[in-house]
């Protein structure tokens, strides 16, 4: 795409305003960049996409709000192809002429002060260092689509659902079914706005769905990904680890959480993967219990379901102790039962299997203990940018899928329920646990509670 003089004269103007700016942006991390290969790795990931998709243009956009009170992580789509987290970012990509233009919102002084610059607001040379040598203002964006969409063209969006760190694609669209259906409900939420405004926009361009492209190359995770994934592992599994040494009767479900959390911030995680889990007595059988408020009474059986956001890369692990420290004779019996059977899959997890293999493995081992009514998928999902990532573990398994395997026993009526779960790196010579270090063998678990006092 040829870019007209007077953006040309755009781009210098605001280079040479904000060239005195040394900060790089508040949000966009510079050391998670480079964790994850570098402004090249995302230059290749670009290329890639424009490779799949053949033709046209594509785009992409970042979220425009910051969060509720907790801090700001960015679209994931938008973030695996720029590794920038700005709000109100849209990416363009025009497929035949090699062109990468970032759209960022103009700031005033006074936002640039209180907020910290956005890429736009940067020098040049800044920019280019991020892999962006075409930085525009938002305000220009329907100029420059003018020219490349106002014609019969290919106009590549996500038409499906985004996801977010702890929600999957058809999970951000649960979320919009509630909108539809409130009576006072946004009618376009998240991005469905902007999908409709480029129909209306530019009717000649035909939209045409990017997901299968982008959710094919985020489901086999490269190197430096699994690099920041082992990481996260050990991170993850070291802050469940403390929340079950320092666990005792008659503490709170938070505060075995606050262990934990503690673990997760001051080793360096960005945040949650997703919110605690921490189940007990009348809770103990609400799969995704997030209050955390109750009181553990003595032999209570706690369900702890925690994991850190580290690089943009999320994780999952789930642990079921006794408080007391000792499993009762029918706590350890289901207990035994249920990592026997995420034993049984986890062992099949290799190139050469199917997920349908392993499942039924899994399923074998409830069938052989008379227990046949357990509906949780036994590859549990993908993790990777989302904890709950793209696509499902379903046909052949390929090294650098990175996966789930939760079995759920529970008894909802004895208010019993027991969860052990890891996340696996499948490689070629077979399964890794990549949160293996967190005790899962009965007797270490029971050893573990409350040592730390």
């Amino acid at each position: 795409m040829k870019i007209r003089p007077y953006v040309l004269r755009l781009v210098l103007t605001f280079g040479m305003l904000f060239c005195a700016l040394s900060a790089f942006g508040q949000y966009t991390d510079t050391a998670v960049i480079n964790d994850l290969g570098g402004p090249q790795e995302f230059a290749r990931r670009r290329a890639e996409l424009a490779k799949q998709v053949k033709t046209g243009t594509v785009i992409l956009f970042a979220r425009k709000v910051l969060p509720e009170a907790v801090h700001y992580r960015e679209d994931n789509d938008f973030f695996y192809y720029t590794g920038i987290a700005d709000p109100g970012a849209v990416l363009v990509m025009d497929v035949s002429k090699g062109n990468i233009m970032l759209f960022e919102p103009e700031q005033s002084a006074r936002t640039k002060q209180v907020y910290g610059p956005n890429l736009l607001s940067l020098a040049e040379e800044q920019r280019k260092k991020l892999g962006f040598e075409t930085v525009l203002p938002l305000s220009t964006l329907d100029r420059i689509l003018a020219f490349s969409l106002g014609k019969e063209t290919d106009l590549w969006l996500r038409l499906t659902f985004g996801d977010k760190a702890d929600g999957a694609r058809f999970e951000t669209g649960t979320d919009y079914a509630q909108d539809y259906s409130h009576p006072y409900g946004d009618p376009l939420p998240g991005d469905r706005a902007a999908i409709r405004n480029l129909a209306e926009r530019y009717p000649a361009a035909h939209q045409r769905d990017a997901t299968p492209f982008i959710d094919q190359m985020r489901n086999l995770k490269t190197q430096q990904e699994i690099a920041v994934l082992r990481r996260n592992g050990a991170l993850s599994a070291e802050g469940i680890k403390q929340g079950i040494a320092h666990a005792h009767p008659l503490m709170y479900e938070y505060q075995i959480e606050a262990q934990a959390d503690f673990v997760f911030r001051n080793g360096g995680a960005s945040g949650w993967a997703y919110p605690a889990i921490v189940g007990t007595g009348e809770n103990i059988n609400t799969w995704h219990y997030f209050n955390d408020r109750r009181q553990i009474q003595p032999n209570d059986l706690v369900v702890f379901d925690f994991a850190a956001d580290l690089d943009h890369m999320a994780m999952d692990i789930t642990r079921t102790f006794n408080i007391s420290g000792k499993f009762t004779p029918e706590q350890a019996k289901w207990y035994a039962v249920d990592l026997e059977s995420q034993k049984a899959v986890i062992a099949l997890l290799k190139p050469g299997n199917t997920y349908e293999q392993a499942s039924d493995a899994g399923k074998a081992v409830f069938a052989k203990n008379g227990e046949e009514k357990q509906w949780h998928a036994f590859p549990g999902h993908f993790v990777g940018l989302a904890t709950h990532d793209v696509l499902l573990p379903k046909g052949p398994i390929r090294a650098g899928q990175v996966v789930t395997v939760e079995p759920i026993v529970e008894f909802p009526d004895r208010q019993l329920h027991f969860r052990v779960e890891d996340t696996i790196l499948i490689t070629e010579n077979g399964p890794e646990i990549l949160s293996s270090g967190v005790p899962k063998e009965m007797a270490d678990v029971e050893k573990l509670v409350g040592s730390a006092k």
